[in-house]
């Protein structure tokens, strides 16, 4: 049995979950020489394969984040070394033997995995206020910073949502940078007297798997006792609404004096839900900016609302909080625009800690006006985990 055998698939994904440069470092000491030398193996350059595998041990750690690991017996080993062979056939269709032994199943997902780590690379170059600034504000496309980003990209032609994404991805740049840290380390010239074949392998071997269960059962008392992350409390709190035009229709079902949506108000609405349901919240804007700009004032308030919650979405907060800002009718929307700005607020202090504090304070003055007994709980709750 393979060292590799004595732990479960899920022992790998909580420690990439718990400890993401600690589970990084375990699967390049078990798995990156035997995928390497499978991809080698079928006439793949060595720089080229190790690259493959980097790509293949960032997607693992985006499953784990993601909580969506494949669902297989397959052992983690084998799932690293066929996704880098995976990677390898798009990245090098002329490699022949390689096409012939390996069919590509899974190509938008592969490419997207490789744009997003060509952007993380570029982002990796520039200079750190850059780095900050866009890992902040994924979205702020007019800026010397993002024209740096675009430079080093050069001639790649990676989708703008793609980029937005990757930006957006904070943990998974920092894997990224876990995973160069390592092949640094691989491609530093061996010492003549640092032979570790035979005997002295498998110490090491041994070794390695008695220090993972060690910080595996560390990581778990951890996991379980620990505060639970901004990241954490902002996923399980965000509750929007599946669809807008339900929302719409039951926010104003007992609202007899209210001035009713024009038809041109209602078929944009409908638009823009369309789009939203189907998770294209980009293009769900559209019409709802139609809205405030072209349509009777009386739309407009609903329009800011969902154009709002549609940039929480799309992981910008500043702009949701500008568009809850122009709601004038406060009343219509009661709790609901202080929950959503607390939302906001969780988002931004995502990549700033030290904001739970003030996040905290947000939820206090809240409570007050939610009448709801669901949210008001569950606000409660928000404040007691955000509370040191």
């Amino acid at each position: 049995m393979a060292t590799s055998d004595y732990f479960s698939n899920e022992a790998y994904f909580q420690s990439l979950r718990t400890d993401a440069q600690f589970g990084t470092s375990t699967l390049y000491s078990l798995f990156r020489e035997d995928s390497v030398k499978a991809l080698t193996s079928f006439g793949v350059e060595e720089e080229e394969a190790a690259y493959c595998f980097r790509l293949a041990v960032c997607d693992a750690a985006h499953w784990a984040r993601a909580g969506r690991q494949p669902e297989v017996d397959t052992p983690l080993g084998q799932i690293l070394r066929e996704r880098s062979l995976a990677h390898a056939s798009l990245r090098m269709p002329h490699v022949a033997p390689l096409q012939r032994e390996f069919q590509l199943t899974d190509g938008n997902d592969l490419r997207q995995s490789q744009q997003k780590a060509a952007v993380w690379s570029a982002l990796a170059r520039l200079q750190p206020e850059c780095r900050e600034s866009l890992l902040i504000m994924p979205t702020l496309e007019e800026s010397y910073c993002w024209e740096a980003l675009q430079s080093e990209l050069e001639a790649k032609a990676i989708n703008p949502e793609v980029v937005h994404l990757a930006l957006a991805d904070l943990e998974g740049f920092r894997t990224w940078q876990y995973t160069g840290e390592h092949e640094r380390s691989w491609q530093k010239p061996a010492t003549p007297v640092a032979s570790v074949e035979g005997p002295n392998r498998n110490i090491w071997r041994w070794a390695v798997m008695a220090f993972i269960v060690v910080i595996l059962a560390y990581a778990a008392h951890q996991f379980l006792t620990r505060p639970k992350t901004i990241a954490e409390l902002y996923a399980s709190n965000f509750d929007p609404p599946r669809s807008l035009m339900a929302d719409w229709e039951q926010r104003h079902v007992n609202d007899s004096t209210e001035t009713p949506l024009t038809e041109e108000c209602r078929m944009l609405l409908r638009e823009a839900d369309a789009l939203y349901q189907s998770g294209d919240y980009r293009n769900a804007l559209d019409p709802l900016l139609l809205i405030v700009l072209d349509t009777a004032a009386t739309c407009h308030a609903d329009a800011w609302f969902y154009l709002g919650i549609i940039q929480l979405h799309m992981k910008d907060p500043t702009t949701a909080m500008q568009c809850f800002a122009k709601i004038e009718d406060l009343e219509r929307f009661g709790e609901d625009i202080y929950w959503y700005q607390v939302m906001a607020y969780m988002q931004l202090a995502q990549n700033s800690p030290h904001q739970r504090e003030r996040i905290a304070q947000a939820v206090a003055l809240a409570i007050p006006n939610i009448q709801s007994p669901k949210r008001r709980t569950q606000a409660e709750t928000l404040l007691k985990n955000l509370s040191p």
